[in-house]
């Protein structure tokens, strides 16, 4: 019995000591782990897009009453694919917001045809006919942006700003026995007008690359052209195209520096 008693309290003893020495031992700490990296929209980026676009332009042409020529008119609609160039920048000066500037450079072939009858004014038909044309060749803008961070990797914007056209435009009014009794015009014009649209971008991977889906209304002021017509010098035509309109959709991929 006296062996017994002396082990429980030997087993008693170093239990206390041991506890002891534990509870004086610092603890470790566990291992540190950073915070997953919140992704940033600002930087620099250049990249290209594929789209389609549709414009709408109506034309007129009238003469001097003294011809008795009846005005005529028609409308020319178009659409064709789109594709080029874009580079900009972004600064994200809050969570939530995005503040950039982009410019983009598009091709297009918005080659709009259209044609009517030569009628006299009292609604009797003459010989030869009028037609129109008008060909987009390409589009370009200057366009600021503001973003909404919708998600750390998606995000929603509006844009607008300065945009360029190039368009070949032509005309004909042909009258009885044809040339010299015709006017006939052909000519190039770069116009600057405005555009303005709305956009979202996604990072998938939350990397440098950067995919984008945008839709971007443009608009450019008419113009006209009054050429001569031999035949009847006193009655050359005068074209006017209204003014020009072309909505363009279009998907991107961008790369961020």
């Amino acid at each position: 019995m006296r062996n017994f008693g002396l082990a429980f309290a030997a087993s008693f003893w170093f239990g206390l000591v041991g506890s002891a020495i534990a509870a004086d031992m610092p603890l470790k700490a566990p291992a540190y782990q950073a915070p997953p990296a919140v992704y940033s929209w600002s930087g620099c980026y250049v990249g290209a897009n594929v789209g389609g676009a549709w414009s709408h332009q109506s034309v007129g042409v009238s003469v001097p009453p003294i011809s008795d020529q009846a005005p005529a008119s028609a409308s020319l609609d178009s659409s064709s694919v789109t594709g080029g160039p874009h580079a900009g920048c972004n600064w994200q000066f809050s969570p939530s917001w995005v503040l950039g500037i982009e410019g983009d450079w598009s091709f297009t072939s918005l080659d709009g045809t259209g044609s009517a009858p030569n009628l006299l004014r009292s609604g009797v038909p003459l010989n030869g006919g009028i037609t129109f044309g008008s060909d987009t060749k390409w589009l370009a803008s200057v366009r600021g942006r503001l973003g909404w961070v919708a998600m750390p990797n998606i995000l929603l914007y509006a844009t607008g700003g300065v945009a360029w056209n190039r368009t070949d435009y032509s005309g004909s009014d042909v009258l009885n026995g044809g040339c010299p009794n015709c006017g006939i015009t052909s000519f190039s014009n770069t116009q600057t007008g405005w555009v303005a649209g709305v956009g979202g971008e996604w990072a998938p991977w939350s990397n440098n690359w950067i995919f984008r889906l945008e839709y971007l209304h443009y608009a450019f002021s008419g113009v006209s052209s009054t050429p001569p017509r031999p035949g009847f010098p006193a009655a050359p035509p005068t074209f006017v195209w209204s003014d020009l309109n072309i909505d363009e959709v279009r998907a991107g991929l961008s790369f961020k520096f």
